[in-house]
């Protein structure tokens, strides 16, 4: 899975396709750590090209689950400003 919206890049290219990269759980403190990548394309991606760009998100409160489903992530992401309007892929 993963999602597809327009995002420029630090290099001037617009990162199209956007996957989770990494998910990390604090059960103590409750939060969730994700990094998504933007790569210039779902066949950069697909052929093991390298990202052109990374947010780091943390999501705490409400929305923390432990052991969270990457799916259930996804609607996470899809909420935040920057990726309003993204899609499945």
């Amino acid at each position: 899975m993963a999602i597809e919206i327009s995002i420029n890049s630090d290099f001037g290219i617009p990162a199209t396709y956007w996957h989770i990269g990494a998910i990390q759980t604090d059960f103590r403190g409750k939060g969730v750590d994700v990094t998504v990548y933007g790569y210039a394309s779902k066949d950069a991606y697909v052929n093991g090209g390298q990202p052109i760009s990374a947010v780091k998100q943390q999501f705490t409160g409400e929305q923390y689950q432990a052991d969270v489903a990457r799916d259930t992530v996804y609607g996470w992401i899809k909420q935040l400003p920057q990726f309003a309007g993204a899609t499945d892929c």
